[in-house]
C-alpha cells in the first residue's frame, strides 16, 4: 500500500498568511507552486468541518477559503481534486463531526398500515350526460404513529450503519472505493479515511405485533443492531493516536 504524507510547512504558510490577504479577495492566488488551501464549514451545531481544496474562491458549496495551505504534488492534486467532486474530507481531521453524527443517530421504530375505502367519482358520456360512480381504493404506506388505526402490526426497525472511502489506483487511473456498512465509523477509516458529510445509511429489520402492543414497544425493547461505542469519544476503538495523512490504496 503505497501511502502520501502530506506536511505542513508551518514558517511558509505564517509569512503566507500576510501574502494572501490580498488575493483572498480576488479570488486567487499567486503562489507558484502546487498548494491546497484549507476550507472550513461551520454547522449550527457549532462544530466545523474542514479540508483541503484546491481552490482560490472565497467560497465552496458552503466551505469558506483560509490562507492556511499546504503544499502538494501532481498526483496528490488529483487525488484532491477526486475527493472534492465527491465531497469527501479527511475522517480523524474531523472526528468531532464524526462522533456528533454517531450520537445524534438513534434507531426508530415505523409501522405499517393498510386499509381500503371508497371513492366517488363522475364520468361524461360521448351525449354529455354525466353519472356518478364508484371505486374502491387501496391505501398503505408506513407511519410512525403506533396508535394509527390502520396499522397492520407489522413493524420496522431503523438502524444507522456508517461507510467512508478509499482512494484507489488502477491503471494509473485514480477512483473512490467504497467501505463496508458498520456500526461504527472506526471500524473502517484507518483503511478508508474520507467521508461525506452525510456518511450513513439506514437499514432495517421487519417484525409482527399485535396492533394492540405497538404504543408499548420501544427502540430498547430490541437487541438486533450493534452500536457504536459513545463511552469512547475518541477516533480510535482501541484508544490509539492516529497521523493525519493522505492514504492511497493499490487497488488490490
Amino acid at each position: 500500500m503505497k501511502k502520501y504524507k502530506l506536511q505542513k510547512l508551518v514558517p511558509f504558510v505564517l509569512i503566507s498568511s500576510m501574502l494572501l490577504t490580498g488575493c483572498a479577495k480576488k479570488g486567487e492566488c499567486d503562489l507558484p507552486t502546487r498548494h491546497v488551501h484549507l476550507y472550513t464549514k461551520k454547522l449550527d451545531n457549532d462544530i466545523t468541518i474542514t479540508k483541503y481544496i484546491d481552490s482560490e474562491f472565497l467560497k465552496s458549496y458552503g466551505y469558506s477559503w483560509n490562507a492556511d495551505f499546504i503544499e502538494i504534488t501532481s498526483i496528490d492534486e488529483k487525488i484532491y481534486n477526486l475527493l472534492d467532486n465527491r465531497g469527501l474530507f479527511n475522517a480523524f481531521d474531523n472526528w468531532n463531526y464524526l462522533y456528533y453524527v454517531m450520537a445524534n443517530n438513534h434507531d426508530y421504530l415505523k409501522f405499517y398500515y393498510e386499509y381500503t375505502t371508497t371513492e366517488s367519482y363522475t364520468v361524461t358520456d360521448n351525449d354529455g350526460n354525466v353519472s356518478i360512480k364508484t371505486k374502491r381504493v387501496h391505501h398503505d404506506g408506513w407511519t410512525e404513529d403506533p396508535y394509527y388505526i390502520h396499522n397492520t402490526g407489522k413493524t420496522r426497525l431503523y438502524h444507522h450503519k456508517y461507510f467512508a472511502y478509499r482512494v484507489v489506483c488502477k491503471n494509473g487511473k485514480y477512483s473512490l472505493e467504497k467501505s463496508p456498512l458498520v456500526d461504527d465509523i472506526r471500524e473502517v477509516i484507518e483503511e478508508y479515511p474520507y467521508v461525506p458529510e452525510n456518511c450513513f445509511e439506514e437499514v432495517y429489520e421487519t417484525f409482527r405485533f399485535f396492533s394492540i402492543k405497538l404504543p408499548d414497544l420501544s427502540p430498547d425493547d430490541f437487541d438486533t443492531f450493534n452500536h457504536p461505542d459513545l463511552t469512547n469519544n475518541t477516533p480510535n476503538l482501541e484508544d490509539k493516536e492516529e497521523p493525519l495523512k493522505l492514504t492511497l490504496s493499490n487497488g488490490k
